[in-house]
C-alpha cells in the first residue's frame, strides 16, 4: 500500500482557520443533528476525480482539520475526521455523507465513535457520518462494488468549505479547492 504524509492539514494562526470563524465548538456529549442531507437526492454535476487505490494518507491526531477519504481494492472505502484540537484547544463538528453513484453502501463499520456520534445509513447508497473530533480520529468503513464513484459531501460547523477533502490522486495528497462536494473514481477496482 502507498502511503501519503498529510502535513497541510494543521490550520495555523493567520490561516483563516481558528475558533472564531464558527468551524469549531467547545466539546459537547450532548446528542447532535446532521446538518447534511441523510439521503441525498440528484444534485447539480460536481468535480469528478480519481483517488488512488490502497493510498493511504498519515497524520498526527489534534494537528490538523479535514475529512480523509481513502479507497482499498475489492469496493472498500475509509471515510475519517481530524481536528487541530491540540493547537486550536476546541473541537471540530463534522457531518460527512458518502454517496454510491447508482450503488449500494454496505457492511458499514464505526471507527473510534464517542456516544454522541453517529456512523450509519438511512438510506441504501449513503454512508453517513456526524462527529465531533478532537485529538484523536472518528471514522467510517463502508463497502460499495468495487470501482463505484462516491459523491462526498463534508460539512464542518455545518458550513461547507470547499477545502476540507483530502484524498490522494496520482500519489499527491489533494485538497482542492472547489472540491466539495466531489466524486471519488478509484484507480483500480
Amino acid at each position: 500500500m502507498k502511503t501519503g504524509l498529510l502535513v497541510v492539514l494543521a490550520c495555523v494562526a493567520g490561516s483563516g482557520c481558528g475558533h472564531s470563524d464558527g468551524r469549531y465548538a467547545p466539546h459537547s456529549s450532548t446528542g447532535r443533528s446532521f446538518s447534511l442531507p441523510t439521503c441525498p437526492k440528484a444534485s447539480p454535476p460536481v468535480r469528478v476525480v480519481t483517488i488512488d487505490t490502497d493510498a493511504l494518507l498519515t497524520t498526527e491526531p489534534g494537528k490538523g482539520a479535514g475529512v480523509l477519504v481513502e479507497y482499498t481494492n475489492g469496493g472498500h472505502w475509509h471515510v475519517a475526521t481530524v481536528c487541530d484540537t491540540a493547537i486550536s484547544g476546541y473541537y471540530c463538528d463534522f457531518d460527512v455523507t458518502a454517496q454510491a453513484i447508482g450503488g449500494k453502501v454496505s457492511n458499514l463499520l464505526k471507527e473510534e465513535l464517542e456516544t454522541a456520534d453517529i456512523a450509519t445509513s438511512y438510506c441504501s447508497d449513503t454512508a453517513l457520518l456526524g462527529v465531533t473530533t478532537g485529538s484523536d480520529f472518528d471514522g467510517v468503513w463502508f463497502d460499495t462494488t468495487p470501482g463505484a464513484t462516491i459523491r462526498v459531501t463534508a460539512a464542518l460547523g455545518q458550513t461547507i468549505y470547499e477545502n476540507v477533502l483530502y484524498w490522494i490522486s496520482g500519489d499527491v495528497v489533494h485538497d482542492d479547492a472547489n472540491a466539495n462536494p466531489i466524486e471519488l473514481t478509484p484507480t483500480t477496482p
